[in-house]
Parts: structure tokens; sequence; C-alpha cells
């Protein structure tokens, strides 16, 4: 009975840091996809806004290209989340499926933290190829065969 092999832990995190300008992007994007407020007018102005008693998230001006009235709409971090993972996808950046994500409001704009932890089991030895026969050296290329000359050069 063969024994089980432990597995490969690993941990990784990334962060990507948004500048308001690639979120307001975003924004602009995945509300393109669903019929949004952001499609029908013209965006004037956006500004990070935290501490609010609304909750942190983006402030965005917009101009209503029919009555030319300019009304601020707010947008929270899952509305933000969202707009961040369609704009990825579209723009091809590969983004973990299953790992954790969260916002974080920073001087530069948005960082967009995942972190992820992957378990994978480890390679066992082989010692059969595909049709379940021993593996073999090919001739003059067994380990004993290999013959050092020098210490950066080996003849075989």
């Amino acid at each position: 009975m063969s024994r089980p092999t432990p597995a490969v832990t690993i941990s990784e995190t990334r962060n990507l840091v948004l500048p308001l300008d690639t979120v307001l992007e975003a924004l602009v994007h995945f509300d393109r996809i669903g019929t949004g407020v952001l499609t029908h007018g013209e965006v004037l102005q956006a500004r990070l806004v935290s501490g609010s008693k609304r909750g942190d998230g983006i402030d965005v001006a917009l101009r209503n290209a029919e009555t030319r009235v300019v009304e601020w709409h707010r947008f929270d971090f899952s509305s933000i989340t969202a707009a961040i993972i369609s704009f990825c996808r579209a723009k091809h950046i590969p983004l973990p499926f299953s790992g954790v994500k969260s916002l974080t409001l920073t001087r530069e704009g948005i960082t967009f933290r995942i972190e992820n932890r992957v378990s994978l089991a480890k390679r066992r030895d082989l010692t059969q190829d595909l049709m379940g026969q021993p593996l073999r050296y090919a001739k003059g290329y067994e380990p004993h065969a290999i013959i050092p000359t020098s210490k950066t050069e080996a003849f075989v």
C-alpha cells in the first residue's frame, strides 16, 4: 500500500493599486454592461469618500444628457469590487476565482487585495511509463554513463 504524499501549499497575495481614473474607467465599463446611471450622462468629477455616514466609496458627479442637471451618485465597495473584477476580466488580467478579495482606500486610489491559498498533491516519483513498463534510460544516457571531464563539462 502506498503512503499518502504530503501536499504542497502555495500562498499568494496580490495587491492591485488602481488610481482613481482606472477605478472610474472600471465603473463606467461595468455600468455599460448593465443599465446603470453612468450610461445616461457625462462624468464630470469623481472623488474617494471615507468615513462618511453612508460608508466608504466613490462619489461621481454626472451631468444628465437630457436635462443637463448635475447629480452625485455613490458607489459602495461591493459595486466597486464587481466593477474591478469585470474590468480585469475584460482586460485579460488573471484573477484567482477562490481568493479572498478586499478593497482599501489609499492616497493613490484603491488597493484591490487578493489572498489565495492552494494545496497541491506532491508529485510522486515515476517508476513506470504510461504502458506500465518500468522506466529505462536510453543507451548511453544512464546516470552511470555520464563521465565528468572537468568542473564545467561532462561527456555523455
